[in-house]
């Protein structure tokens, strides 16, 4: 699912489309509304508007999350992916570890999916849902590499309000 970029002046009027970090996808649970936060999640996945990158699902191959809760739906998920073999979103992701070191924590045997997710959101106008914390170096974190990139961030407690349908009649 390839996005078009709207003109800076105006909003696009479509329907925003989420792509969510490994630390949001690990949040829902330990909430007390799980099962509706999953039901809305299910909804926006069936229409689109959730996808992931395929290094999030990879971090989160072996948790109880992605078993029970993801893996029904990865193709969907990864439709909104860029190939591996897309050499310009290679080089985003590339731009972006070079930029931001300690977010990408270049120097390690485990490649984190942080940059992935950025340039997804970035070359896609995707908004980014992560639940990482960002006031102590924020180079180092999704939410601050987002700001600086002029990326739109939430967290998971603003991407739920935000898709939360509220009753007929209620303020």
């Amino acid at each position: 699912m390839k996005r078009s970029r709207s003109l800076p002046l105006f909003r696009s009027t479509d329907p925003d489309v989420y792509t969510v970090d490994t630390s949001a996808w690990l949040d829902i649970d330990s909430r007390a509304d799980c099962e509706d936060v999953w039901k809305m999640v299910r909804a926006l996945i069936g229409q689109g508007r959730i996808v992931a990158c395929a290094q999030v699902l990879a971090e989160l191959h072996d948790d109880p999350v992605y078993i029970l809760r993801l893996k029904p739906y990865e193709r969907a998920l990864l439709a909104g992916d860029r190939m591996s073999s897309d050499i310009e979103y290679l080089q985003h992701v590339g731009k972006i570890t070079h930029d931001y070191p300690s977010m990408s924590k270049a120097t390690s045997f485990k490649t984190p999916a942080d940059p992935y997710v950025v340039a997804l959101a970035e070359l896609e106008g995707y908004v980014v849902v992560a639940d990482e914390k960002c006031s102590n170096r924020p180079n180092r974190k999704i939410p601050g590499v987002c700001q600086q990139r002029r990326i739109r961030c939430m967290t998971l407690d603003e991407f739920i309000a935000a898709n939360s349908k509220k009753p007929e009649g209620s303020k």
